[in-house]
Formats: structure tokens, sequence, C-alpha cells
């Protein structure tokens, strides 16, 4: 038993148990941290833009809807227009960091923001 001991070759063996064991253990725990970290800055990214687009509809509602709504001129185009408004001062309050983040996590942003305008204008009313 003494002279087999003797005869192994020790770095191989560290070598065998870091490649076989202990690197992808690494590889998956560092994997996994990443992913929830990404997770974790995509929810303060989300909660950020809910808060600029709930700031957008408002200020867009003081400054422009509260005075032509319920006139002739409050048609589908103006509502339209003044939707783009708060569209675009939404994202402009985002880091560019923050909004290709956002961008890239929803297939198709354009929709996930006229989702929260709505989500925004419900909230304000009822609320």
């Amino acid at each position: 038993m003494e002279n087999i001991i003797k005869n192994i070759d020790w770095m191989q063996v560290i070598s065998v148990i870091w490649t076989a064991v202990l690197l992808p253990i690494i590889t998956y725990v560092g994997t996994q941290i990443s992913a929830y970290m990404k997770s974790k800055r995509l929810d303060k990214y989300t909660d950020i833009l809910y808060d600029n687009v709930v700031n957008a509809v408002k200020d867009v509602y003081e400054t422009i809807v509260k005075d032509i709504k319920g006139s002739d001129d409050w048609t589908e185009e103006k509502k339209n227009e003044v939707k783009e408004i708060a569209k675009t001062k939404a994202i402009q309050a985002l880091s560019n960091s923050a909004y290709e983040i956002l961008k890239a996590a929803n297939g198709d942003f354009d929709k996930y923001l006229d989702g929260l305008i709505g989500t925004a204008l419900y909230d304000l009313k009822n609320y």
C-alpha cells in the first residue's frame, strides 16, 4: 500500500479532480449567479420603466389631455399622438443601458410599452 501511494502522480490526480469535478461545478454556480444577477437587474429596470411611464402619463395628461379631453379635438388620431408622446418621454427618462436591456428582454418592446401605458392609465384612474 505504501508503495502504491508513493507511485501516484498527485499532480495528475489533482488535475483530473479539477477537470472532472470542480471546474463543472464552479462553471455551473457561476452561470446561475450570472443569470440571477441579470434577472435582478431586469426587474430593477422594469420597475424604473413603469415609474417613468406613470410620470409620463401624468405629465401628458396635465399638459395636453386635460385641456382637450371631451372636446372635438379629442380624436383617435390625437389619442395615438398623445400615447406616442408618453412613450417617448418614458423611454427618454431611461439610461441607454436600461433601454437596451429592456428592449432585448421584450420581443415587441412597443407593445410592451403600450401595455404599461394602459396599466398606468388604469392605476391612475382607479387609485
